[in-house]
């Protein structure tokens, strides 16, 4: 059985979001101001639950995919959250000028997306090697 450790890095970094995601919803609580809650719904949805979704494919069904295939998706997907994320932040809250969180966002964005193209890409390659070698 193939033991890469890319799995354990989706999962770790997906734990991290969760713990900053309800970090952030804690303080949104506790400070009665909600202007970023989107911002914090998009973390745990894109951080830690995707994520955590795609360590699980790779832990399970994607142990056959390669190494470089998984780190990529690793990288594009951290990097889209990493960009994104504080850019919807500083957005919401109105705490920076558009020129600083206005690429963030758009940068952001595009890596999600492209991470999201190569997991799924990844699964349904999958799929179609399974169908084919079952036949």
């Amino acid at each position: 059985m193939n033991r890469s450790r890319w799995p354990h890095a989706f999962f770790a970094s997906a734990a991290f979001y969760a713990m900053v995601g309800v970090s952030w919803g804690l303080a949104m609580g506790i400070t009665h101001n909600h202007a970023t809650y989107s911002a914090h719904a998009h973390l745990n949805l894109l951080g830690w639950l995707s994520l955590a979704t795609m360590g699980t494919f790779y832990a399970t069904l994607g142990q056959d995919v390669s190494n470089k295939v998984k780190a990529a998706n690793f990288v594009i997907s951290n990097l889209g959250v990493l960009l994104m994320i504080p850019g919807v932040g500083m957005y919401l809250g109105q705490m920076t000028p558009p020129a600083i969180y206005g690429p963030m966002i758009a940068a952001g964005s595009l890596l999600v997306v492209l991470g999201f193209f190569v997991f799924g890409v990844t699964a349904i390659r999958g799929l179609f090697r399974t169908v084919a070698n079952a036949a």
